[in-house]
């Protein structure tokens, strides 16, 4: 009997060394299999971002300098007055340039020599398209100085000289010049009138922004005072003259447009 159990008992310690190895490999494998999973994780993650940056630095270099994405083709948009073909040919110096590089200066400094011009607005349309859509500046009457007659804007810009422009558009008249006060109060009642009624004015008369004055091409008066509420005034003063066309008006007075007068 004494012998056995040494015996057993050295049986039971070699299957405790054996176990305790065996957790002790188990817990090995496992911080392996974490270590190496944080790993491929992190190498996962860098990989993602390698090929995103990859990605985008292949394609701005090919947006940038790839003839694929270079003006081809150019529309241009929003022209009246203004010949398009003429404004076209002269953004034809831009085609070949690669539309990403293009900026809103480069299209400006072909249109400097467009007075008629007032403001634009550029847009990229891949791969190859460059559209420039025009604001222009709307004519709102014309100014006679030493018999020559030139249609202006409403900032008093010279548009173009035209002897015939006296017969659709009205005649403003002050006496100071396009930058005085009294040339953008009669400049600024005449833009704010439908276009087929400013072709009924013969002459916008103003003294100061105060005191503004229309003359119909019938003779009719229209005393407007002062450029306050002036698009409030063109709708009175347009629903009126409808509504009184064949009672034979000779002045309207909308200069308190909450009660205007005619007579």
């Amino acid at each position: 009997m004494g012998k056995e159990e040494p015996e057993a008992e050295e049986r039971v310690g070699l299957f405790a060394v054996w176990r305790a190895s065996l957790t002790r490999r188990q817990l090995e494998r496992k911080e392996v299999r974490r270590f190496t999973r944080g790993r491929r994780r992190a190498l996962t993650a860098w990989l993602i971002t390698g090929g995103t940056v990859f990605f985008l630095a292949v394609f701005v270099a090919v947006a940038v300098f790839s003839p694929i994405m270079s003006v081809r083709e150019i529309r241009v948009e929003g022209t009246e007055n203004l010949d398009a073909e003429a404004v076209a040919e002269a953004l034809a110096s831009l085609e070949g340039k690669p539309l990403a590089q293009l900026t809103a200066a480069d299209v400006g400094a072909q249109l400097e020599q467009f007075v008629l011009v007032q403001s634009y607005s550029v847009q990229r349309q891949p791969p190859s398209e460059l559209v420039v859509q025009i604001v222009e500046r709307i004519p709102v009457g014309v100014t006679v100085t030493d018999d020559e007659v030139t249609v202006v804007d409403a900032a008093g810009v010279s548009l173009w000289m035209d002897a015939a422009a006296v017969d659709s558009l009205p005649t403003i008249t002050v006496a100071a010049g396009p930058d005085s006060e009294a040339f953008s109060g009669a400049a600024m009642v005449s833009l704010a009138l439908p276009v087929d009624l400013r072709m009924q004015v013969a002459t916008i008369t103003a003294s100061s922004a105060e005191d503004v004055q229309l003359t119909m091409r019938d003779g009719t008066q229209v005393l407007w005072g002062s450029v306050s509420d002036t698009p409030r005034k063109a709708e009175i003063f347009a629903a009126l003259k409808a509504a009184t066309e064949d009672e034979g008006v000779s002045v309207y007075d909308v200069s308190s447009p909450e009660h205007p007068v005619t007579r």
